[in-house]
């Protein structure tokens, strides 16, 4: 896949300010501060199109991202929201479910992780939760820089035991610039397999 274009479109919290125009939609979700908006940027090739926190989990909104004007990337908020209330983080667990129950568009998603925390709660129990929508999902680390070859192995593997997915995630490295191919390719693949009305994405 090649991406031509890419623009912010708008956020949205209700179904009624969803974009409703049909394009399919890809979710990409993870726990706060897991690199979401660096990966964003990178696969997109703009340096600010998606806004990076300084907070992590500042974001409170879905945030709508039209890709070569045939489908959206979609950023949902973070997972692990260490200083919001429990109040804040109901609201916000509530829009992200009504999205995937109530879009009627979302072909997948990807999950992020962070390739240095492979046995992560939030993230075991955000997947199990994202899992119950039925969305196939693409699980892939960040940070892979942060790793040598031999650390990267070892934390591949056990993130794929601990989450019980059924190949390792992809490896990608935002600061390096590195796994944008292969995500990509996924994801065309996600999208091909909903127009042609079948599912199926690499776990």
């Amino acid at each position: 896949m090649q991406i031509k274009s890419a623009e912010f479109v708008k956020s949205a919290q209700h179904p009624d300010d969803y974009p409703n125009d049909g394009r399919p939609h890809i979710a990409v979700a993870g726990r706060s501060n897991v690199g979401k908006s660096s990966l964003l940027n990178m696969l997109v090739q703009r340096k600010n199109l998606v806004k990076t926190s300084q907070m992590p989990g500042k974001t409170r909104l879905i945030n709508f991202f039209l890709i070569n004007d045939a489908f959206y990337l979609v950023d949902i908020p973070g997972f692990g929201y260490a200083k919001v209330g429990r109040e804040e983080k109901r609201q916000m667990e509530d829009a992200i479910e009504t999205y995937f129950r109530k879009s009627g568009l979302v072909a997948g998603m990807m999950y992020l992780v962070d390739i240095r925390m492979p046995d992560s709660p939030v993230d075991k129990e955000a997947i199990q939760w994202l899992n119950d929508f039925g969305v196939p999902m693409l699980v892939v680390a960040t940070k892979g820089d942060k790793l040598k070859t031999e650390q990267t192995r070892k934390a591949l593997a056990e993130i794929t035991k601990f989450h019980a997915l059924p190949e390792p995630p992809l490896v990608t490295s935002a600061d390096k610039k590195t796994g944008r191919e292969a995500v990509l390719e996924q994801l065309a693949m996600v999208l091909e397999s909903a127009a042609s009305g079948s599912s199926g994405a690499k776990g």
